[in-house]
């Protein structure tokens, strides 16, 4: 019953698509991340590719999904021990179109996680003339995430910047901050159905 509700949902979302006359669109870009804070303290920028999906329903409004893969560049601070490091962040939200639907300016309101993954260096230590190498590793997160952010449409080109914020998972110690960003995206808009 519960599968029939959500499929009898899903075709109203799509009819709902149709009649307004708006087109499904997927979009193929670059997401470019500009870490701030505590974050910024680590890494300097991070970039990669990005693929997304719209939905438009009503007359201003789409239904969003994002995924991005992003390298993440460490600080100077840190470059000696980071090996590899890397960030992906898969979000959904809602597109608010301030003047025509999938046109112009519009807000966007993003909720998701972001899951990420750093591999250290071997690090080699030498004390009282005994030199011992700490083998490096990779660690692993995962933290639920929201964005906020504005952008503008063209006919094939969508043009974003947004504001993120990571929630620490549930390993990091007390007080810990959010780590933040932000997020510039560029991407090509493909129309699909309608």
């Amino acid at each position: 019953m519960k599968s029939l509700k959500m499929m009898i949902g899903g075709a109203a979302l799509l009819v709902a698509a149709n009649v307004n006359g708006q087109a499904m669109q997927i979009s193929l870009g670059a997401d470019v991340a500009l870490p701030l804070g505590d974050f910024g303290d680590f890494y300097t920028l991070g970039i990669g590719p990005a693929a997304g999906f719209e939905l438009p329903v009503g007359d201003n409004i789409g239904i969003t999904a994002q995924l991005s893969y992003q390298i993440l560049m460490p600080s100077s601070d840190f470059s000696d021990l980071v090996k590899s490091s890397s960030m992906i962040p898969a979000q959904v939200g809602l597109k608010y179109y301030f003047m025509d639907q999938q046109e112009g300016f519009y807000g966007h309101a993003m909720l998701g996680i972001h899951s990420t993954s750093v591999t250290t260096e071997d690090q080699t230590i030498t004390v009282l003339g005994q030199t011992t190498t700490i083998e490096g590793s990779t660690e692993s997160s995962s933290g639920f995430s929201w964005g906020i952010g504005l952008g503008y449409q063209l006919e094939k080109l969508d043009i974003g910047v947004r504001y993120n914020s990571i929630s620490p998972d549930s390993d990091a110690p007390d007080g810990t901050d959010p780590s933040t960003y932000i997020g510039l995206r560029l991407a090509y808009l493909i129309n699909i159905g309608g």
